[in-house]
């Protein structure tokens, strides 16, 4: 007779049931994350850094045991953020994320971390810091101007027709957008020392050339970056494209002015040839000096012969510095012959194949200067006469 075989004596079944018994010691109270253990994951790098905007994410290697309910990233002005700061949720889940940060302020610098939330809790990757791009804006009011030149005004041309203009209020920024504020752009996006941006909206033109020789007053690529000449950070910056100040604009969430709010902003509700009346002196912007307008007369005739630091001179009623001398400044509009009719935010030609600049330069005389002179460049010419500024909407 068989003996009954006892089911306890079997090794592997008496291995199973205590493997059983041990990993049901081991869960917690919601019965969810059997380990108790927090997401693991890391911070990726900023990128895209505008005076608003960045992005960032993370890279969750480890859920901890349970699923990753939520995820994003977590920034403050002060060290550590957390959860209870300000923060995105970017889906659910291990792996990598990007997150879009947005409503920063300019200028500012922030602290950002990735994190990730299980069962068990909240894990976060380490911090890290960046600067938003600091341009400073000027509210520009609504209203109505004559557009253009009288006929009566010495050295007008032919091209200054004169139209009624009505404008929205909009944002321009205070300065010419500077050689630090245009390298922090390049670097962002990666841009060789080709100028060429491919991921861009024009990615086959170039966005910027290399200063040098005796107008070395720019930006030069170096070590991988784009960098300011020493000295030259805060002048207006030069060699940029239409398609350059164009990339920009867009990469800091704005436009080019168009050339009807251009010539609105530079006049502040003056309708003399320059804002500061009949003539532009010496003390008033750079230019040429050895050349007033008209019957003007300078006290100082022997100009810079360079670009000057923004803001070197006094501002005009809107609190806009440099719309006359230093560089000219590209607008968004095709060059072409003013309408007849009035018109209200106007956008400039339909067809046509230059771009607008605007406001005269450094190396150019007083009459250049004038508020409706207008001059027109291919859209891939670069100088180290041009630059531009930047439009927000209000």
């Amino acid at each position: 007779m068989k003996k009954k075989r006892n089911i306890w004596t079997t090794p592997l079944l008496l291995m199973g049931m205590l493997l059983m018994l041990t990993n049901s010691c081991k869960k917690d109270d919601n019965n969810n994350n059997p380990t108790g253990q927090i997401p693991v994951l890391t911070t990726t790098a900023v990128s895209n850094i505008t005076q608003t905007t960045a992005n960032c994410g993370g890279n969750i290697t480890s859920d901890g045991g349970a699923t990753v309910t939520v995820r994003g990233v977590c920034w403050s002005t002060n060290q550590n953020p957390t959860i209870a700061d300000s923060k995105t949720t970017d889906g659910t889940g291990a792996g990598s994320f990007t997150s879009n940060i947005t409503g920063l302020t300019g200028g500012t610098i922030y602290y950002v971390r990735a994190y990730a939330t299980n069962s068990a809790g909240t894990g976060y990757g380490s911090a890290m810091s960046f600067t938003t791009i600091n341009i400073a804006m000027v509210n520009i009011p609504a209203g109505a101007f004559t557009m253009g030149s009288p006929t009566s005004e010495v050295n007008r041309q032919s091209d200054e027709t004169q139209f009624q203009v009505t404008l929205s209020a909009f944002r321009m920024s205070k300065y010419e957008i500077t050689n630090a504020q245009y390298a922090a752009f390049l670097n962002a996006k990666s841009i060789g020392s080709n100028g060429i941006y491919a991921a861009g909206a024009y990615p086959t033109q170039i966005l910027i050339d290399v200063s040098s020789g005796s107008y070395d007053w720019g930006l030069h690529y170096s070590g991988g970056q784009w960098v300011p000449v020493v000295g030259y950070e805060n002048h207006p910056v030069i060699e940029v494209t239409w398609y350059g100040a164009t990339e920009f604009a867009t990469f800091s969430g704005g436009t080019l002015p168009t050339e009807a709010q251009w010539e609105y902003a530079c006049r502040a509700g003056t309708a003399t040839p320059f804002n500061t009346g009949a003539c532009l002196t010496n003390a008033q912007a750079n230019y040429y000096w050895a050349i007033p307008y008209n019957t003007c007369t300078n006290t100082n005739t022997t100009y810079p012969g360079r670009t000057q630091a923004v803001g070197s001179y006094a501002p005009n009623a809107f609190g806009l510095y440099d719309m006359h001398g230093n560089v000219f400044e590209w607008c968004s509009d095709t060059y072409g012959t003013y309408p007849t009719t009035a018109q209200t935010n106007p956008t400039g030609a339909t067809t046509g194949s230059d771009r607008v600049n605007r406001g005269g330069c450094w190396n150019y005389n007083a009459q250049i200067c004038r508020s409706a002179d207008r001059r027109n460049s291919a859209p891939d010419y670069s100088s180290n006469l041009i630059g531009f500024r930047l439009v927000l909407p209000q």
